[in-house]
């Protein structure tokens, strides 16, 4: 009879998911300002590895077992959503752009400004809705990012400017870290912190059970996933591992999502089954899952999704890559939700799974 790992989990490991987690959401790591983040990556990744290193662009990789084989990487992208001042009106309102958001959900957003004089708070400006009922023209025009300004208070451009705001500045949503019912907790930027404690969660178990291993196993932070995958790009091809799992969001079951997403945040990781998702390494992974008994669920994918598993697969002439996913509630908002036990699962089944190697 295998061991229920299921039934081991205990709060000394969702308090460590938590911990974790919580330092990464609150580190702001917008795409294109990941270096924000290195601080923070070496304090939690090289205690626990042979060697640490942070390339050029701002990727981080700690490597366990170095000389073993096969080379193995576990990937999880450290760059979260957030936002660029493009300009400042003479009345004193930001003009601003982001990728991957709904203007719907920025509306209204409450925003933090990284300059180099400080943080600096602001919001993104709304309508009353008195306002439809007159122009009506309002109401029905598609909203767009376009449309949105920022107010921080300011009476001009002067006054913005003096707060150091000027163009290229980042900004990412300002709201708290919160735990919910249960072992629920919603964030901004969980797509991917949940992926990288993950990694993280799996990384400080190899480093307790090192002696255990033939594999040489690369812990991979990237950058820039949420513009092109270009960090998984990168190291994929440094590396050149011989096998390779990313860990990313997936859409969890919420109201309003058409019947067919079935996936249910709480009942464990996400392993993708689908033409780009090597067979050996998802054969690999549901086995170990069944055998230790780590609750998890499929996702079949047969075109493949944005992650970074999409670029890691056709590096170096082909990589047999799977993709590992932490089931996520309110996709790219500031509240998004996953369930703890799902991180500390989904650290567990990657542990499970290069034990195996």
């Amino acid at each position: 009879m295998g061991i229920s790992i299921g039934d081991q989990l205990d709060d000394v490991g969702i308090e460590f998911v938590r911990e974790t987690l919580v330092k990464i959401v609150r580190t702001p790591r917008v795409t294109g300002i990941e270096y924000m983040a290195l601080p923070l990556l070496r304090d939690l990744m090289e205690p626990f590895s042979d060697i640490f290193k942070v390339d050029n662009w701002g990727n981080s990789e700690a490597v366990i077992n170095p000389g073993g084989k096969p080379v193995v990487m576990f990937a999880a992208h450290i760059d979260q959503l957030g936002i660029i001042v493009k300009d400042i009106t003479e009345d004193g309102f930001l003009k601003f752009e982001g990728v991957g958001w709904d203007p719907r959900v920025v509306y209204g957003m409450r925003v933090r400004l990284l300059t180099e004089k400080g943080e600096v708070k602001g919001i993104v400006n709304t309508l009353p809705p008195h306002i439809f009922k007159t122009y009506k023209e309002l109401g029905e025009k598609k909203l767009e990012m376009r449309d949105l300004t920022i107010d921080v208070g300011a009476s001009n451009k002067e006054e913005v400017e003096s707060l150091g705001i000027k163009p290229g500045v980042y900004g990412v949503p300002d709201y708290d870290p919160c735990d919910l019912f249960g072992d629920y907790f919603t964030s901004p930027g969980l797509d991917d912190g949940a992926g990288v404690t993950t990694i993280l969660v799996a990384q400080k178990k190899i480093w307790e059970h090192r002696d255990e291993l033939d594999a040489e196993v690369h812990i991979v932070a990237t950058i820039q996933e949420e513009i092109g995958l270009r960090g998984a790009e990168m190291m994929a091809y440094r590396i050149k591992p011989d096998i390779a799992v990313a860990v990313d969001a997936t859409f969890a079951r919420q109201p309003r999502l058409p019947e067919e997403f079935v996936i249910k945040a709480g009942k464990g990781p996400v392993i993708s089954k689908g033409p780009i998702y090597h067979w050996e390494v998802v054969n690999t992974l549901e086995g170990v899952a069944r055998e230790f008994k780590i609750p998890y669920q499929i996702e079949p994918d047969y075109r493949g999704r944005g992650t970074d598993t999409w670029a890691i697969q056709v590096a170096r002439g082909g990589i047999k890559t799977g993709l590992v996913s932490i089931p996520l509630r309110n996709m790219h908002s500031p509240v998004e939700v996953i369930n703890l036990r799902d991180v500390w699962w989904g650290g567990e089944l990657l542990f499970r799974f290069v034990k195996r190697l």
